[in-house]
């Protein structure tokens, strides 16, 4: 049974004002790319075409062990498939649901599928950022403007250089860390997101739930 907690009741709040959800699916397959954003996007894209007009619609990189043979990433049974979206969209994206892709290292089919709804923090994580930038002064203060732009104050924390491969040349950013917000301007932060390329996974940030070095993540 769950504690009562404050904190907990404020977050389960913020469900009825939410206007993005996460939709998850199981996946089955060998490998796939460790550089994987774009191939990864077109994919779904061939099969919820809707995605490309959808800017604001994103594409959680997928989180899995490197092969250790190449540069690709083991797919289990614990790797998923996580999209958000807005919520008028969501029961439209169960469509992928026994869907075949091919990012780019074999045959991958998306399984079953379950909701999730945001869940806001007062710490924050993007794996990347894309703010125009590779410079990290700049990029901070760039981010800075974004995050002005939606009223929020927040403490960054740069963290390691980024770099993923598009037919139309190379996308450089860093991973960011937020800290020290409100829980709604987290759920702002995590609806609206920061930089380009929400659909091949940037500047999608999730709860993190402590403050430590992100140079490694």
């Amino acid at each position: 049974m769950r504690m009562y907690s404050p904190e907990w009741e404020a977050i389960k709040d913020f469900e009825h004002i939410a206007k993005y959800r996460e939709i998850q699916f199981d996946l089955s397959g060998f490998e796939l790319p460790q550089d994987h954003g774009y191939a990864l996007f077109e994919a779904l894209a061939r099969h919820l075409p809707w995605l490309r007009e959808l800017p604001e619609a994103g594409v959680h990189p997928v989180h899995a062990a490197p092969s250790g043979r190449n540069a690709n990433l083991v797919i289990n049974r614990r790797v998923k498939l996580v999209l958000r979206l807005p919520i008028e969209r969501i029961a439209e994206a169960h469509a992928l649901e026994g869907r075949v892709i091919d990012p780019g290292a074999g045959d991958i089919r998306i399984g079953a599928v379950k909701e999730k709804p945001l869940t806001p923090y007062a710490t924050l994580y993007a794996h990347f950022v894309d703010l125009g930038t590779l410079d990290e002064a700049a990029f901070l203060e760039a981010a800075r403007r974004e995050l002005e732009a939606m009223d929020i104050r927040a403490g960054l924390i740069p963290g390691k250089r980024r770099d993923m491969h598009t037919p139309n040349g190379v996308i450089g950013g860093f991973s960011l860390m937020l800290h020290d917000i409100s829980l709604l301007q987290s759920l702002t932060v995590q609806e609206r997101g920061l930089g380009l390329h929400r659909g091949y996974g940037c500047g999608i940030f999730v709860p993190h739930k402590s403050i430590k070095e992100v140079g490694g993540g």
